[in-house]
């Protein structure tokens, strides 16, 4: 570590190039030494090494004798309540009674919030459901100044600005209380543009014991220390000042230069390597987003550009692009506006979904010619912005190659276009056999053979593909293990087409056992029965070698798909990002395409609809429609999902409307398909049509074998809800009852959707007991609109029980997942209100009586009663209290 060669004596503490930083931080250590606590906060940009200062202080505390329990934020815990905390207590240095008694304390001293701690920046209330009790806060402070009786204490506390909300109430509830004891306490926090809880830095300020030490970047000295240690005195002196102007003395950037340089090596130049580049994308990713956005929109143009043109470019407030900029120029990003090297940009730019990127260039390119940009200038950004999408047409609707004019834009030839609705995104789907490389006067080498077997088989001419395989099989007798994958891979896509290839009942079959580097015999051994926790296993294998190996992308998105039909969403994302990075970018990069569809389906699968939607239609941007083939039904099917989650039925009704070939029924992509047809059905009122689509898809997977995976199309659970619609609640409950019994461990988001559509068909007295454990089983698998779903019909429950804080509890978390996750809205429970039975809900909560109601409205008091009654019964309460305590939750319930 660049930061390790610390010199520690008996009194001193020294880090290299942190003179100023580190005698504050040891006068701050003396003064609660001597009993005179203090709170101390280390800020500083992206990069600045405030962990490494913070772990080294911890080292020198511990050293003189000192405990040192430290914690650190994230954001992935931040609505976790007391998150911090308890990781401050659950240090090994603490005795096991403290430790103890601090865990019993945390665990019942949490209350419902009647108010936040401190509002959010925009003036809305924070969405804190819960808040430490005054008796946990006296108790837990309380053990730790005991605790300082025995030795002085350093609490050390990284990534301050991703920690919880009760944690900073419970530190600012301890330092007002630490002057007089042994505990410093170390606060560190990255710049942003807007803290999360300016309120939290206002207290502190307004501290005499807080000091703010700002982390100062590296200078010329301190970068030749570095140089000299490592390549030696010659290179410091020569690379000293090229390093500075490459990093602007960012210590995470001056170490990746440093690790990139050969000891030894005569080449007498600076290399700019893989750490450099990597160091960069790393501070640029966590830094504040505004930040990165406008990053983005510099790397875009390709030069430094005004603040208004940025703001207008990237749809930022005229106030942002300022602070953004200051944020990219402390950290040592940027020089003069731009990146300090040119590789930062188009790193940056080559991590863009293409489809964001063009938009983005298009839209530069309006702007500058619009404010008297060069001609050239404009022109260059139309160039971009044609480079990396091409439009989804067929062959003969292509467009013909034009020049880019930069007065008016990109021209185009005329060309015969199917029609478009304003606003629309068609995708036009085709299915030509086209096999590109496999001209007729080629030599059939074994590899274009297997590849024009493969074709066939894709755009659904199955007859041709088995002659095909069988001229293969005869011509290559001896390509045996080659004819076995290829027969592997059809078999996962006709199931039943090739003896000895459909998946069938087995259980545990050959392909089943040993250990192989190959995805399609994983998949096709989960669906012959493999236990779904060991395809996981050996499917996270896989993809782990391919970030090391040269595995075949058609390898890893076998495995991607593994992971999905396990009911593994969440994973089947993560990965889905880890091997983007190895796919073509190009405009026929089948595994990009592939990568896309998958990384769709994982995140409708999440409940995340737009991120879905945006990859659906990446898949068909990727590469030209007609490559799809019988494959067309995985994005199609994605895309329709998520239109009908986005309330688009019209979008999802002209998708459906698409020409498909018949032959995709015969794969798995025809059952992804059949089943977003019936979700689409059910959204818009024909269960009738639903039910047949589902029951086809049952009798289907029942046909090929399938039947033991209802992640691949959990059509039971569809039919349910089918069923449900008609009013058939017995049908409905033997269809859950057995879904249910058949799920295996690990099946999280299936069984808590079978459970949420079984609370429908559930007696009332036993319902919310069903919705709870379905909450459970869709937040333990992440699927964010299924949770949402779940939680507005728990409320309903609590509401008809009797239980409106509960109800009022889940309804607010409900209408949070759904905005998080971009579903429709669902409508409010309180539209089910008249204008009158508004007014008078309204009038009631403010606290007039029956009486003083019916004067004010001109109505009698029976008739007010009457309204209330309704109200009640509709809002699920029983008392005025109840009204009053919704209508302040809800605001403008009365309109």
């Amino acid at each position: 570590m660049y930061l390790a060669q610390q010199h520690r004596t008996a009194s001193s503490f020294t880090v290299r190039g942190r003179p100023y930083e580190t005698g504050r931080l040891q006068a701050a250590w003396e003064r609660c030494r001597d009993g005179r606590g203090s709170v101390l906060t280390l800020h500083g940009p992206v990069g600045s090494g405030r962990t490494e200062l913070l772990d080294a202080l911890g080292e020198f505390v511990a050293s003189q004798g000192a405990h040192v329990l430290t914690a650190a934020g994230s954001p992935l815990e931040r609505d976790f309540p007391l998150g911090v905390v308890r990781q401050l207590f659950q240090s090994p240095l603490l005795p096991d009674g403290i430790a103890a008694e601090a865990a019993r304390l945390i665990e019942n001293g949490l209350a419902p919030a009647l108010a936040p701690a401190w509002p959010e920046p925009d003036g809305t209330d924070a969405d804190v459901p819960m808040r430490p009790t005054p008796h946990l806060l006296h108790r837990l402070s309380s053990l730790l100044l005991e605790y300082a009786r025995q030795a002085p204490v350093l609490l050390a506390v990284d990534d301050r600005q991703d920690a919880d909300v009760q944690s900073l109430e419970f530190l600012l509830y301890l330092t007002r209380r630490t002057r007089g004891a042994r505990i410093l306490t170390v606060l560190c926090s990255r710049e942003n543009m807007t803290p999360r809880d300016p309120f939290f830095e206002v207290e502190l300020a307004s501290r005499p014991d807080h000091e703010r030490v700002r982390l100062r970047l590296f200078g010329h000295e301190a970068i030749a220390d570095l140089l000299r240690e490592r390549l030696g005195p010659d290179a410091a002196q020569r690379y000293a000042g090229e390093v500075l102007d490459l990093t602007g003395g960012n210590p995470l950037l001056v170490r990746a230069v440093v690790e990139d340089q050969q000891p030894g090596d005569p080449g007498g130049r600076l290399v700019i390597g893989e750490n450099y580049r990597r160091g960069v994308m790393n501070c640029l990713h966590r830094i504040d987003p505004l930040a990165l956005r406008l990053a983005r929109g510099v790397a875009a143009l390709g030069r430094p550009a005004g603040t208004a043109l940025l703001a207008e470019l990237l749809l930022l407030a005229k106030d942002s692009p300022p602070r953004a900029l200051y944020l990219l120029h402390s950290a040592g990003l940027f020089r003069d506006g731009d990146f300090r090297h040119r590789s930062g940009g188009g790193d940056l730019l080559a991590a863009m979904r293409p489809a964001e990127l063009a938009a983005l260039h298009r839209r530069a390119a309006e702007l500058l010619r619009a404010t008297g940009a060069s001609a050239e200038h404009v022109a260059e950004q139309y160039r971009a912005a044609e480079g990396q999408i091409r439009a989804p047409w067929s062959a003969e609707t292509a467009p013909v190659a034009a020049p880019v004019d930069p007065a008016t834009g990109p021209r185009e030839a005329p060309r015969p276009a199917p029609a478009r609705e304003a606003g629309r995104d068609d995708v036009v789907i085709e299915c030509v056999p086209v096999l590109p490389g496999t001209e007729p006067d080629e030599p059939p080498t074994p590899g274009r053979q297997r590849s024009a077997v493969r074709h066939l088989f894709w755009e659904g001419r199955t007859e041709d593909g088995v002659e095909a395989l069988a001229r293969y099989e005869a011509d290559h007798p001896r390509d045996q293990d080659a004819a076995a994958g290829l027969r592997t891979w059809i078999g996962y896509w006709y199931p039943t087409l090739l003896p000895g290839t459909g998946q069938g009942p087995r259980r545990g079959g050959a392909d089943a056992g040993g250990p192989f580097l190959d995805g399609m015999r994983v998949l096709t051994a989960l669906l012959a029965g493999l236990p779904h926790r060991e395809a996981v296993s050996r499917a996270e294998h896989i993809l782990r070698e391919g970030r090391v190996a040269h595995l075949p992308i058609r390898s890893l998105t076998a495995a991607l798909t593994v992971l999905l039909y396990a009911d593994q969403p969440g994973r089947a994302a993560r990965w889905c990002a880890t091997v983007g990075d190895r796919t073509g970018r190009g405009p026929d990069s089948t595994e990009g395409a592939l990568l896309a569809a998958l990384t769709a389906e994982a995140a409708l699968r999440q409940g995340d609809i737009r991120t879905a939607d945006a990859y659906a239609r990446a898949a068909f941007q990727e590469i030209t429609p007609r490559r799809w083939g019988v494959g067309a039904g995985f994005p199609l099917a994605t895309m329709v999902g998520a239109r009908t989650a986005l309330g688009r039925h019209e979008d999802a009704e002209r998708y459906l409307a698409m020409p498909v070939p018949e032959a995709m029924f015969r794969t798995p992509a025809g059952l992804h398909y059949l089943a977003a047809r019936a979700g689409h059905h059910l959204a818009t009122g024909d269960a009738t049509a639903a039910l047949a689509d589902y029951r086809r898809c049952g009798e289907t997977m029942a046909r090929w074998g399938l039947d033991h995976l209802p992640a691949l199309v959990p059509w039971r659970i569809g039919a349910a809800r089918a069923q449900l619609a008609l009013g058939r609640t017995s049908a409905a409950r033997s269809l859950i009852e057995r879904q249910l019994d058949g799920l295996g461990g690990g099946q999280t988001r299936t069984r808590g959707m079978a459970l949420r559509t079984g609370a429908a068909a559930t007696d009332p007295a036993e319902r919310t007991a069903v919705l709870e454990e379905a909450v459970q089983a869709l937040e333990d698998s992440g699927d964010q609109l299924e949770l949402s779903a779940a939680l507005a019909e728990l409320s309903a429950a609590h509401g008809a029980s009797g239980d409106p804080e509960q109800a009022r509890s889940a309804d607010r978390r409900a209408r949070h997942l759904s905005r998080v996750s971009g579903a429709a809205p669902a409508p409010d429970r309180d539209d089910e209100l008249s204008e009158a039975e508004r007014r008078v809900a309204e009038l009631a909560a403010s606290g007039l009586t029956n009486r003083e109601i019916g004067k004010k409205l001109f109505i009698t008091v029976s008739t007010v009663e009457q309204h209330l009654t309704k109200v009640y019964r509709k809002l699920g309460v029983r008392r005025r209290m109840d009204l009053a305590r919704l209508l302040e939750y809800r605001p403008g319930l009365a309109g």
